[in-house]
């Protein structure tokens, strides 16, 4: 058996505007054909009633009724009366007795008006309108009294229409009517097929099916996606989120993020700006995010004619690869270490074979014996302060390679470090001391100062890791100072200033907190300071007890 395709939405709203324009025209119709027929029935009855006290008042029927006149006058002008005049079909006199004294059928003369003993105007009204039996069948007929001139009751006067005609003037207005139906059906027929095509053309050319299908298409696309989904309207409500945008502000259903404020479910967003600049924003490191330490965000308003009507957020959660990133920069980092040390190592080589190509072997095996001696007590100060293996290892590569430029790197005597990473991890830790001690160098070796040191101190306390590395070099302009931080901005020129963004983006990640100390030709120093995280604390405290 052949299934029933379902019916098109386009189909449904033809078809429901079909109903609502009949049922709307049908009503309208029906209501003003009442209101018509009453105003037919109003006109009809003033019509009779005005013909009936003109022919009350007139002198030739109240003569005729004294018996001051003949009937032949009255009959003639009545008979006439009668042709002339379309909305009567009959007029009868009586006199105060009831007994018809003229009808255009001669057969009734003589006769008692029918339902005599009812009527008002035998009873002292002067007018009178009904349906009731006339001298032909039904009728609806208009009475008036005649009185003589001294006001006593002569008869009374009766204009009457037939119920046929009657009947006919209903069916007139309702063949007037019948007609609407039929124009409704097509104004109907051509409104529904306008609102379609303007369905049609605001849902971008799509039919309301091919949209709707379309539509549950994009959902499960964007439901599926690993990048968090978060849009606002004007207000700043969210008004959509995917999964993964859900797990990135820490809620586990809708309901609980859709219709509230961005600012409630993550205070720290700036989304809500671009409501105001109507820029873009991309790359955007974002900080604090519930359910992330590294997020990445693209933001972008939502225009609608011409005007800012919301904004949408896509978020990267970017934490295993900025951990691999780290773990990269740290063995970059290595290497470098790795290379100075390497090229200190064979300039050195150099000069123990050319000691002994000029027959000074005393003087190059004494050489081997005090460079051996030094760079063991180098080294073995390095290690024994610093036990992180990569820190170790970057600062003997980083004070290897200042030496190649003349540079005297030196670590504080005081300075500790114990390794497994208890505030940092050791990637991120290579990371910021690399990129800072590698500024101090290149603004040390591009500088024609006499005295060019630098020197790093790490002090790492139970709940806190000190960072400080400091140069003679010429210093920073003060202009220049408060924007040191920003991408692009550097003393270096154009094409640097990527390192002390990201050193910076790292220490907020990691809750730290960095400040940096200049003056020209007086040299620049960074310090740096990172705390024990509130739940390692509460781990370390709980430890003796367990």
């Amino acid at each position: 058996m052949k299934a029933h395709s379902p019916i098109s939405i386009r189909h449904k709203l033809q078809s429901l505007s079909l109903f609502l324009v009949l049922t709307t025209s049908i009503l309208g119709m029906a209501t003003t054909l009442l209101f018509s027929l009453r105003m037919e029935y109003q006109n009809l009855d003033r019509n009779l009633m005005n013909s009936a006290q003109v022919l009350a008042q007139s002198p030739d029927v109240a003569d005729f009724l004294a018996r001051r006149a003949d009937s032949s006058v009255l009959t003639h002008y009545l008979n006439g009366t009668i042709s002339r005049v379309q909305d009567i079909d009959a007029i009868v006199v009586a006199d105060h007795n009831g007994v018809i004294q003229y009808c255009p059928d001669p057969a009734f003369v003589g006769t008692v008006y029918p339902d005599a003993d009812t009527l008002t105007v035998l009873q002292g009204e002067m007018t009178e309108v009904d349906t009731g039996a006339g001298i032909s069948g039904a009728e609806h007929r208009a009475l008036a009294a005649v009185q003589d001139l001294d006001g006593s009751l002569l008869g009374f006067v009766s204009v009457g229409i037939g119920v046929r005609s009657v009947h006919q003037i209903v069916l007139d207005t309702v063949g007037c009517f019948s007609i609407l139906p039929f124009l409704a059906a097509g104004v109907a027929l051509v409104l529904s097929r306008n609102l379609s095509s303007s369905i049609k053309e605001a849902l971008l050319g799509y039919e309301p099916d091919a949209f709707r299908q379309m539509f549950h298409q994009r959902e499960d696309i964007l439901e599926t996606l690993e990048e968090g989904i978060i849009a606002i309207d004007k207000n700043a409500d969210v008004i959509y989120v995917n999964p993964a945008g859900l797990h990135l502000l820490n809620a586990q259903r809708l309901s609980d993020v859709l219709g509230r404020p961005l600012k409630e479910l993550y205070p720290d967003t700036l989304l809500p700006r671009l409501l105001t600049t109507g820029k873009p924003e991309y790359n955007v490191h974002l900080q604090h995010v519930p359910g992330s330490k590294a997020a990445l965000s693209d933001r972008m308003p939502i225009w609608e004619d011409d005007q800012i009507v919301g904004a949408v957020a896509i978020f990267q959660d970017r934490t295993e690869a900025t951990a691999m990133a780290e773990e990269l920069t740290g063995v970059r980092h290595l290497v470098e270490a790795m290379r100075a040390y390497t090229h200190e190592f064979i300039n050195k080589l150099h000069i123990i074979l050319g000691m002994i190509q000029l027959g000074q072997v005393d003087q190059a095996e004494q050489y081997i014996l005090d460079i051996s001696q030094i760079h063991h007590q180098s080294v073995s100060r390095v290690m024994n302060q610093i036990e992180d293996t990569a820190v170790a290892a970057l600062l003997v590569g980083k004070t290897s390679r200042a030496a190649e430029l003349g540079i005297n790197l030196h670590l504080d005597p005081r300075s500790t470090l114990s390794a497994g990473g208890r505030f940092l991890p050791s990637g991120v830790l290579v990371t910021i001391l690399g990129n800072l001690i590698e500024n101090a160098t290149e603004s040390l070796d591009r500088s024609t100062w006499k005295q060019k040191e630098i020197a790093v101190s790490i002090r790492e306390k139970p709940d806190s890791l000190l960072l400080c590395v400091e140069d003679t070099g010429p210093g920073i302009l003060p202009e220049l100072l408060p924007f040191i931080f920003e991408p692009n901005v550097s003393t270096k020129g154009e094409g640097h200033g990527i390192g002390l963004s990201r050193i910076r983006e790292l220490v907020n990640l990691y809750h730290g907190q960095i400040r940096v100390e200049s003056e020209p030709k007086s040299g620049t120093a960074f310090f740096l300071s990172f705390q024990m995280p509130e739940e390692e604390n509460g781990e370390q405290e709980q430890t003796p007890n367990a």
